[in-house]
């Protein structure tokens, strides 16, 4: 199996925009989309999650939390996707983007 780099930015903090000097960190992992069952919604929601390099059980977890109902926004096979979705931070939903590129492998 075969486990693409992906740099994450998210776009939002707490469903504010960032400002364009205050870009927030950059983050790089490998991204999977499931659906889970969300008990306040009563329904299957889908959720995009970003896991460090170093695997999904150990080691320690990438500081980006989950993004519920993801939505392609605009993908360049050159340049990257950008998708936007819902985050819970302390029991609040919030807007947020992620701006992803995929990391070139080193020779």
């Amino acid at each position: 199996m075969l486990d693409l780099k992906c740099a994450v930015q998210r776009t939002h903090h707490r469903g504010e925009r960032r400002r364009d000097n205050d870009p927030g960190r950059i983050e790089t992992g490998t991204v999977r989309m499931y659906s889970i069952m969300h008990p306040e919604l009563k329904r299957y929601v889908s959720v995009m999650t970003m896991k460090p390099l170093h695997g999904y059980d150990t080691g320690p977890k990438v500081a980006i939390p989950d993004l519920l109902e993801p939505e392609l926004l605009t993908f360049g096979s050159d340049r990257g996707m950008m998708i936007c979705g819902f985050e819970e931070i302390d029991g609040q939903r919030y807007y947020q983007g992620w701006w992803m590129q995929w990391v070139a492998e080193k020779d």
